[in-house]
């Protein structure tokens, strides 16, 4: 059995089996972004019966896009029981869980019923998580604030939202670093930081970052990219090509050649110069003991001086070897995590594009482009 399997197999005398930890952690998470959207979804879409009903069939298949807002709010609560249904099973089978019968209930003309009724149920499931396990209870709230802070909004939203939000968020990711899927937490934390200072630039009018406009437009792709990874749907590590992978060997050998020289600094005075001292008279006084010729007392000095350094090789490699392998793994993770986080900042290098194209387009006087302009000696 690998060494992964004993620890995902290794068990939690409060909460059962780590791996099953991690798996109520993802789906509370995704329950988080999904009552988030419930609740955005009875703010701003036509619940009525006949609403988005086509009369006629259509000519294929209805999507999710074009689904009545009276389903698709169904669909939200039905997978609010089912993500329920199975952390409870993981966690506390038998133990009653919140229902959906209230928000079902309250769907109407009035859409006040409804959001109050859903922000019961929020504050039911909340309450209902944090008592199972703290962290499937934080992994829920993160869930939710992600999708509230990555929902497609105007300018002064977005700055609402980057207001210091992403801070909690940020402690929240460290604490669930060790449950959710590798690499996931540092790498959404480090994305979300690199959108938290763009949205600040932006705010200030800084002209080498993107505009608040075109941040707005990228930003519910971010947060798609970001479900996406902490849910384990997509691995980070997956996206880098051949050119981050030599970023991060260049880097690993940049950072590997300055430690080696430090260590070289910190050992040559105390460690290696005693040692070659010692050594050089030991062989001194044994050649000069040695019987025979000079090439013979030669002999005798390189093969001793040979043999002593390649016993102080050993003795230094071998701990330095072990140490340098400890200190490589968090090198190389930190290289790792960011050209990961590079990788999935794709919408926000796109929105950067954007705004780069956007200051670089001359500006139009509403004439055609093909038509030359009236020059002065066109004037009468």
């Amino acid at each position: 059995m690998s060494t992964a399997l004993r620890v995902d197999d290794q068990r939690d005398d409060a909460y059962g089996s780590l791996r099953d930890e991690r798996a109520c952690i993802v789906t509370a998470l995704r329950l988080g972004w999904s009552m988030a959207d419930a609740y955005h979804h009875a703010q701003t879409a036509d619940l009525d019966d006949g609403a988005d009903r086509p009369a006629v069939a259509p000519a294929k298949l209805s999507n999710l896009t074009e689904m009545p807002g009276r389903h698709r709010l169904g669909m939200y609560l039905d997978g609010v029981e089912v993500a329920l249904t199975q952390i409870a099973a993981l966690t506390a089978p038998g133990r009653p869980v919140p229902f959906t019968a209230a928000a079902r209930d309250a769907t109407g003309p009035d859409r006040e019923p409804l959001l109050l009724a859903l922000d019961e149920l929020n504050v039911d499931v909340l309450r209902w998580t944090m008592a199972t396990n703290h962290r499937v209870g934080l992994a829920y709230r993160l869930g939710r604030s992600l999708a509230d802070t990555a929902r497609h909004g105007d300018a002064d939203q977005l700055v609402r939202r980057f207001g210091g939000r992403q801070i909690q968020i940020s402690r929240w990711l460290d604490e669930l670093a060790s449950v959710l899927p590798p690499y996931s937490a540092a790498v959404v934390r480090r994305s979300l930081a690199a959108w938290a200072t763009a949205v600040g630039r932006a705010t200030v009018g800084d002209p080498s970052e993107a505009g608040l406009a075109e941040l707005a437009r990228e930003l519910r792709n971010q947060g798609e990219l970001w479900r996406d990874v902490l849910t384990g749907g997509l691995h980070p590590r997956d996206l880098l090509d051949e050119e981050n992978w030599a970023v991060v060997a260049r880097n690993l050998i940049i950072r590997d050649r300055k430690l080696v020289v430090q260590a070289a600094r910190g050992i040559f005075w105390p460690v290696l110069v005693p040692l070659l001292v010692v050594l050089l008279a030991v062989v001194g006084v044994s050649a000069a003991a040695a019987a025979g010729s000079p090439t013979t007392r030669a002999a005798v000095a390189l093969v001793g001086l040979g043999a002593g350094l390649t016993a102080i090789w050993r003795s230094v490699s071998t701990p330095a070897l072990s140490v340098a392998a400890e200190v490589n793994r968090p090198l190389l993770e930190s290289e790792l995590v960011v050209q990961m986080a590079g990788r999935i900042g794709r919408p926000l290098a796109a929105a950067r594009a954007a705004g780069r194209a956007g200051r670089q387009r001359p500006p139009s006087d509403g004439g055609s482009k093909y038509v030359a302009r009236l020059s002065g000696v066109d004037l009468p």
